[in-house]
């Protein structure tokens, strides 16, 4: 399942796509941190995010209970992901994580999960309150929406090197010109 998983990733336009083991997906509590402002604008806004996401601790014990997964990622430039344009690329991971978790549960294993990139609020619902968080409230996109892997403490940058893909740290005030590639990256859990 993990090869024929990989190979949809890069038929529905991954730059890449590579099997990784569970028990090896490093989660660290302090990688939530970096989901607390002024470092993100989405911490406690949407259910997907921090402080609301699976913590840490849970999401360790949670990882172990599949057996294989798919890391996928998107090519972009700095330019872009420095940009408004860079809503574009989240969103497409998401469908990406949202469409292969689905392909998955279609061949039978009913717990896949996808994971992305970023937060959910800022792709879909920027400008808006999260429905989810209210009172009986459900989300305006469950059919797109999921945690990312950093709201539950997978240090992204650790996984994509294992993957052997090369990463960049960027911050909104990066200079593009100085930054010489960037990716987003997400994944599915078979279990």
């Amino acid at each position: 399942m993990i090869t024929t998983l990989r190979a949809k990733a890069l038929e529905l336009g991954a730059s890449g796509a590579e099997a990784i083991e569970p028990a090896s997906i490093p989660v660290q509590d302090e990688i939530i941190k970096l989901c607390e402002p002024p470092r993100c604008e989405g911490y406690g806004k949407s259910v997907n995010c921090p402080p609301h996401a699976m913590k840490p601790a849970e999401a360790r014990r949670w990882i172990r209970t599949f057996w294989g997964a798919v890391l996928f990622k998107i090519d972009t430039s700095p330019e872009i992901l420095l940009s408004e344009e860079r809503i574009e690329v989240f969103r497409r991971i998401y469908d990406m994580a949202s469409r292969l978790e689905a392909f998955a549960r279609d061949r039978g294993y009913r717990h896949a999960k996808g994971l992305a990139a970023g937060s959910c609020k800022a792709v879909f619902c920027k400008g808006l309150p999260c429905q989810a968080l209210e009172e009986g409230g459900i989300c305006r996109f469950p059919e797109v929406a999921r945690p990312s892997m950093e709201a539950l403490g997978i240090n992204v940058f650790k996984v994509v090197e294992k993957a052997g893909w090369e990463i960049h740290h960027m911050g909104r005030d990066s200079n593009p010109k100085e930054v010489p590639s960037a990716m987003l990256a997400g994944m599915v859990l078979v279990e």
